[in-house]
Parts: C-alpha cells; sequence; structure tokens
C-alpha cells in the first residue's frame, strides 16, 4: 500500500509539533520544581532564608557552652555566611560560629592565656561580662525567646538580636526582614511583648 507524499509529511509535521509541544511541557515543569538556592529555604510570605534560623542557632550555640547569649546576627566570615553568637558565662565568654546550612557548630572562639592572663590586671571587661550574665540570668526572657515573639508579632525573619539597655530597663533589640525590608523592634521581657521602637537619639545601648 503507497502513502501520498503528502500524506506523510503532514504527520511528520504533526510529530514534530507534538514533540515540541512535550520538550516545552518538561521544561516548565522543571522550572516550577526547582527548589530555593543551596543554603536557602522558603517561607510564609515568600520570604527565603537559611535553613537554621537564628533563633535555632542561638540554642546550639547555648548548648555547646553551657552560656547564655547576649548577641546574634549572620556575618560574613572567609568569604562564607555564618552566624556569629556571642555567649557569656561565669567561667568565660566566647563567641560561637553557626553553619546557617547544616545548624553545626564551626568552631567556638575563646579568649586566649594571654588575654585571661591580662584581667588579672585589667577586670573591666570581665566585671561588665558578669554584670551582663546578671541581667540575663534575672531576664524572664531569653534572647531566643525575644527572637521568637519578635518573628511572631512581625511574621518577618529575625537577623540580629542583642540584650540592650533603654534607659535603665533591659530589653531585647531584635531586627526582622519582611518584604525585602528590614525592620527594628524592641521586646519587653517582663511582658514577653513588642513595644514602641524608640526613636532615633533615645538613649540605647547595646552591650557588647
Amino acid at each position: 500500500m503507497n502513502i501520498p507524499a503528502t500524506d506523510c509529511a503532514l504527520a511528520n509535521r504533526v510529530l514534530l509539533w507534538i514533540g515540541l509541544l512535550t520538550a516545552v511541557a518538561v521544561l516548565l515543569a522543571t522550572t516550577i520544581a526547582v527548589p530555593p538556592a543551596s543554603g536557602q529555604t522558603a517561607r510564609p510570605g515568600g520570604i527565603s532564608g537559611p535553613q537554621t534560623s537564628l533563633a535555632q542557632a542561638v540554642r546550639v550555640a547555648e548548648q555547646q557552652t553551657g552560656g547564655r547569649a547576649r548577641k546574634a546576627e549572620m556575618e560574613r566570615t572567609r568569604g562564607t555566611d555564618v552566624y556569629e553568637i556571642k555567649i557569656v558565662s561565669k567561667e568565660r565568654s566566647a563567641k560561637v560560629f553557626v553553619d546557617p546550612v547544616s545548624g553545626n557548630v564551626l568552631r567556638v572562639v575563646s579568649p586566649g592565656v594571654i588575654s585571661s592572663f591580662g584581667h588579672v590586671f585589667d577586670r573591666e571587661d570581665h566585671v561588665k561580662e558578669q554584670a551582663v550574665l546578671a541581667r540575663l540570668e534575672a531576664s524572664p526572657m531569653s534572647l531566643v525567646s525575644a527572637i521568637e515573639t519578635a518573628e511572631r508579632e512581625t511574621g518577618g525573619r529575625a537577623v540580629e538580636a542583642a540584650l540592650a539597655g533603654f534607659h535603665g530597663s533591659t530589653r531585647f533589640e531584635v531586627r526582622v526582614v519582611k518584604d525585602l525590608t528590614t525592620h527594628r523592634v524592641m521586646v519587653d521581657p517582663a511582658t514577653a511583648n513588642v513595644v514602641a521602637v524608640p526613636a532615633r537619639g533615645k538613649r540605647k545601648d547595646h552591650d557588647d
């Protein structure tokens, strides 16, 4: 049985179009299914961020050292983004670096022998650290709780948090990102609520 050449050409065109449509469909499906970039995870509200949250990094750092976190932020170290958590305890102070992807502790940096020996002659830093620790221990709220409160109240993602003093009162200052904008909020540990952000120029001291 002989098939006319015109019919063969038409059949070939139909097959070609079917192949092209199939390829386009596969390409679109692949594009839609692409996950967030490595080290990033999708969050409610379309916010992308590290797989390990700031609050989770603080928990890991406190468990590693047995101390209390007074400041936490994302830093770029050696060309890589890492969480830097400042810890105080009765025995020592330390900086804990946490991987935002795996949530593992990368390293712990404590004052060396020379720095520790120097404190025998100049105990100003040690006294300040112990005063910060006393405020943290007296506070009914931890840095982790302050971060979680700020995120819950604002719907954003915390990128920095620290113990702060405001007119002699203990506060936690948390910076959150929402809709690509950074917002600064103050959390009152006495009420566990977000309070008004102090106006520029008002007294507000970090315990760095």
